[in-house]
């Protein structure tokens, strides 16, 4: 028998949405977020653009939940409806949206629907809590 020498503990770690929905885990305990920012109003559309797409966070997820791609923490009305490469399109679940609340250059910030694929993406995570930062992770990379 051989020696273990790689560990790829996967949502034992972060959690993500998917794991909320299957009863794992509520979203509190979901380590992983990712913030993006306003970066466009498109009334035209009743929609917002931010500055993360799909080389942020990942494609998984696309309608399984009520939320799109990712669950917007504090705006259950909102929905990540789309991605491309490094952009978003954020719309309301029902009725128009109100831009007064996210003036551009507002954060919000994305709790993914699979936190494997995220954290893949990202080469440090900032690890804080309540606020502070407590210190910078590098993941170690390679299979």
């Amino acid at each position: 028998m051989g020696k273990l020498s790689e560990v790829h503990p996967g949502n034992y770690v972060f959690y993500d949405a998917m794991q909320s929905i299957i009863g794992s885990c509520s979203l509190d305990d979901v380590a992983v977020r990712v913030l993006t920012r306003v970066i466009g109003h498109c009334p035209h559309r009743n929609q917002l653009l931010i500055d993360c797409g799909w080389a942020g966070i990942s494609l998984d997820g696309a309608g399984k939940l009520p939320t799109g791609y990712a669950v917007i923490e504090g705006h259950p009305n909102l929905k990540l409806l789309s991605m491309t490469q490094e952009h978003g399109r954020v719309e309301p679940i029902s009725g128009p949206l109100d831009y007064s609340k996210y003036p551009i250059g507002s954060l919000l910030t994305l709790i993914p629907y699979h936190s494997c694929a995220t954290a893949m993406m990202h080469p440090v995570y900032h690890v804080h809590s309540e606020g502070c930062l407590l210190g910078k992770w590098t993941p170690t990379r390679g299979w």
